[in-house]
């Protein structure tokens, strides 16, 4: 069976656009994923100039390749890729796992290959348009019930009306002025309370944002947050009864003066709070 492949470029919010299948799109400035049925595989190829966010963006991108493929027509590339592979250009040459994919890469983009339409391409040279390759599963149509012949309605009489009952009017008692004051005065104590939450976050924020400009956060499903930058983590931390709590291993990516430095920031936007 031919194998085909493509290449994408990653623009600015989540957007991506097949490009010519070439080495000279690996720019400093541009996330590229590469699909490819041969090495059953997706490349996501980060440049140097490439931030955090643009990153994540073309992660998730990359991510929904993998589990989907892409459709041209009525065929599907890359429907049975079983791997992501992701490349940082920083790391080239200094770490060993993105070196050897970076090669892996590179020798893919040199190896011979055919140009079809819609900026598909195949190492078979005399293969055809994806079109016919890969076609997706046609839906299986669904039996039909034998019609059974309707039997003819039968004529009921008319029920009687039956006598409407009678109503009794509701009488509605009113809370108490205590008792209102007290409905109304406990929305604004979780109203308080989420305010004072947000507000510790956006505290670790600002005091990490002192030292590093270009970060994400996240909210994990077991309602913790956690704090990246392009190197790594840097903290993960969850706040409960107001208390805001680090966990295990927060900060230990990073220098103890900055690590000092973030926490001493964040004492001292808490007392705000006071």
């Amino acid at each position: 069976m031919t194998d085909y492949g493509i290449m994408f470029n990653v623009l600015e919010g989540g957007v991506i656009e097949p490009i010519e299948w070439s080495k000279d799109q690996l720019q400093p400035d541009r996330s590229i994923i590469v699909l490819d049925e041969s090495t059953v595989a997706v490349y996501l190829w980060h440049g140097q100039k490439q931030g955090l966010v643009a990153r994540r963006t073309a992660l998730r991108q990359a991510e929904s390749l993998k589990g989907h493929g892409y459709t041209i027509g009525k065929s599907i590339i890359g429907r049975d890729v079983k791997e992501l592979k992701e490349i940082d250009a920083r790391k080239i040459g200094r770490v060993q796992e993105e070196t050897e994919l970076n090669d892996e890469l590179q020798e893919l983009l040199d190896k011979k290959h055919k140009k079809l339409d819609n900026y598909a391409i195949t190492f078979d040279m005399e293969a055809g348009a994806p079109s016919a390759a890969r076609p997706a599963p046609k839906p299986k149509p669904k039996p039909q019930a034998a019609q059974a012949s309707k039997p003819e309605p039968k004529t009921e009489p008319e029920p009687k009306p039956k006598p409407k009952p009678k109503l009794e009017p509701e009488i509605k008692t009113s809370p108490s002025p205590k008792e209102a004051e007290t409905q109304k005065a406990e929305p604004k104590k979780v109203e308080a309370q989420d305010s004072t939450t947000q507000a510790k976050i956006a505290f670790v924020m600002v005091a990490i944002l002192d030292h590093y400009d270009d970060i994400w956060i996240s909210k994990k499903d077991n309602n913790t947050y956690s704090v990246e930058m392009m190197d790594g983590p840097i903290c993960t931390f969850s706040i409960s009864d107001g208390n805001l709590k680090f966990s295990s291993g927060s900060f230990s990516g990073i220098s103890k003066d900055i690590k000092t430095a973030i926490q001493k920031k964040f004492v001292e936007l808490n007392k705000l709070l006071r």
